[in-house]
């Protein structure tokens, strides 16, 4: 009989592993492996439920979001919320290296004739990509990120970094930021943005940040924010939600 699991359809367990190993899953380099493979023992030690699901449900419908399962049954999606039109809230494996085995993402879209591109993140994310992309170029000897360099680790190369000054206050301590407009994003990250940024960094405490990072990428009025998240709890959700609308009402006023 076949049985349905995270990755595919298959007889039983040892197939699973097995395809999981394969050199299709170690041709995306040993660290993405690692994760994918970390996701699967993650999947099978909670005997093929999504940890919290009852709880996100519930918080689901009392805030009025469509939930549902991802194809594959590895992760969940939220949408059609009558006061973030557009949005959509996920909760799955991660999609980057730098962040741990799972994360939250949010996407939205507001229209922009900007070409601005930045990024927000934790400081010790940044120092970490920093020295990734350092070691990229002298290790390998590169004078140039190839194509599967994620697009966040080329950007550091491309664009430069704010000022702890220009930061700000509230966030210098905790974030870091890079851009090809440094003088906007300045402008842009006072108000309300700091202020949720800086809720959310009473949430996630700095000995947390390491393993459970946090990135916002803006990309000509393209917002993506990820939340490292192995093991998603409201409250953090919460707080990037107020980050994300933040964000999309800022952006909404330098229309």
């Amino acid at each position: 009989m076949w049985t349905l699991w995270p990755f595919g359809v298959a007889h039983d367990y040892t197939s699973i592993m097995a395809d999981a190993s394969s050199s299709a899953l170690r041709g995306a380099g040993d660290e993405q492996y690692n994760i994918m493979l970390d996701a699967v023992r993650r999947w099978f030690s909670w005997g093929g439920a999504l940890p919290a699901w009852a709880e996100f449900a519930a918080w689901a419908q009392a805030h009025h979001w469509t939930l549902k399962r991802t194809i594959a049954h590895d992760g969940w999606a939220m949408d059609h919320n009558p006061r973030h039109a557009g949005w959509r809230i996920e909760w799955g494996p991660s999609q980057r290296t730098f962040m741990s085995s799972h994360e939250f993402r949010i996407r939205f879209e507001v229209a922009q004739n900007s070409d601005v591109q930045a990024l927000v993140l934790d400081r010790p994310l940044l120092a970490r990509l920093d020295h990734e992309v350092y070691a990229q170029f002298i290790d390998n000897v590169q004078t140039r990120l190839d194509d599967e360099t994620p697009e966040e680790m080329r950007w550091l190369a491309m664009h430069a970094k704010l000022s702890p000054n220009q930061m700000g206050v509230p966030l210098r301590d905790r974030y870091g930021a890079i851009s090809n407009d440094t003088a906007w994003v300045q402008r842009w990250l006072a108000g309300g943005i700091a202020t949720a940024l800086h809720r959310r960094a009473e949430v996630m405490p700095i000995e947390a940040v390491s393993a459970e990072p946090f990135i916002l990428r803006l990309a000509r009025g393209q917002v993506v924010i990820r939340q490292s998240a192995s093991v998603p709890r409201v409250q953090v959700l919460e707080t990037c939600i107020a980050v994300a609308a933040a964000v999309e009402e800022a952006l909404r006023k330098s229309v």
